[in-house]
């Protein structure tokens, strides 16, 4: 799978547990989900035409709004597609 530009590829699930530094108030009623980085794009096509590049990368452990990005299918298995400013956390 590639991610166009600036966007990046998710496979999401609910976050299952709180840091240990309290970072996530069990509280929130919006509660992020977790995600595995499958693919990313190129970057950004910023004014003067240079690429600004993702800080992201494949494998990285994110964690993101449970309203980010746009869902998809493809060969039966669900993505989440989003972009990088949607990612509020890298956890791993």
């Amino acid at each position: 799978m590639v991610a166009a530009a600036s966007l990046i590829s998710v496979s999401a699930w609910p976050v299952s547990s709180l840091s240990s530094t309290g970072a996530l108030e069990a509280r929130a009623k919006d509660k992020p989900k977790e995600g595995l980085i499958l693919a990313i794009g190129d970057g950004k096509v910023l004014d003067s035409g240079e690429r600004q590049k993702l800080t992201v990368k494949v494998g990285d452990r994110v964690l993101f709004s449970s309203y980010a990005g746009t869902e998809v299918k493809i060969s039966g298995e669900e993505y989440l597609i989003m972009s990088e400013n949607d990612v509020l956390a890298v956890i791993g």
